[in-house]
């Protein structure tokens, strides 16, 4: 008997299944791997651009985000299904999906910027899509909007205790020569 044949068939079965079951968002799978495909590409030339290079923890970063996004997707999809809510998981996977294209749009438009010559048409047309997207698109979400308040708070609180402790230190003597990692 030829087990490679019945392990062949049994992960075609179990493939041609899991497909099925999540047809209804495979658009939205696709698409987010579409996206972070480009976030690596123009993350990969901005590097080369300015003589990074290759980064293998890159390419693994963007497989395990890839992996996650697609797990996100998965779970919020089955979850969905077994509570009998389908309608409802696809609207939530989309606004998930949603919000994640706005933070990769974002960062794709950011490393474009740094690639283009400053100072060119495109350069100026990717500064106002970035513009655009950053600023403006932002309230088109749902909620990113007071995250984006809330983080900059918390950002601005972490900030301010910084430039405290630097100034007990200056005030010490100890100043920001002795202060590790600057």
């Amino acid at each position: 008997m030829d087990y490679m044949v019945e392990i062949r068939a049994a992960l075609v079965a179990i493939i041609s299944a899991l497909g099925g079951f999540f047809f209804p968002v495979t658009d939205f799978m696709v698409a987010i791997l579409i996206l972070l495909g480009v976030n690596f590409l123009s993350g990969w030339i901005e590097d080369e651009i300015h003589g990074q290079g290759w980064k293998w923890r890159k390419a693994f970063k963007t497989f395990y985000e890839c992996l996650v996004m697609v797990g996100i997707g998965a779970c919020v999809f089955t979850i969905g299904h077994f509570m009998h809510k389908d309608t409802a998981a696809v609207q939530c996977l989309s606004v998930i999906y949603l919000a994640a294209m706005w933070f990769y749009a974002v960062n794709i438009l950011n490393n474009w910027k740094k690639i283009l010559p400053e100072g060119s048409t495109l350069y100026i047309f990717v500064s106002f899509l970035h513009f655009t997207i950053s600023l403006k698109f932002v309230e088109k979400i749902p909620y990113l909007k007071e995250f984006m308040d809330a983080n900059k708070a918390n950002t601005q609180h972490k900030i301010q205790k910084l430039f405290e402790e630097i100034q007990k230190e200056d005030n010490n003597g100890t100043g920001m020569e002795n202060r590790q990692g600057v």
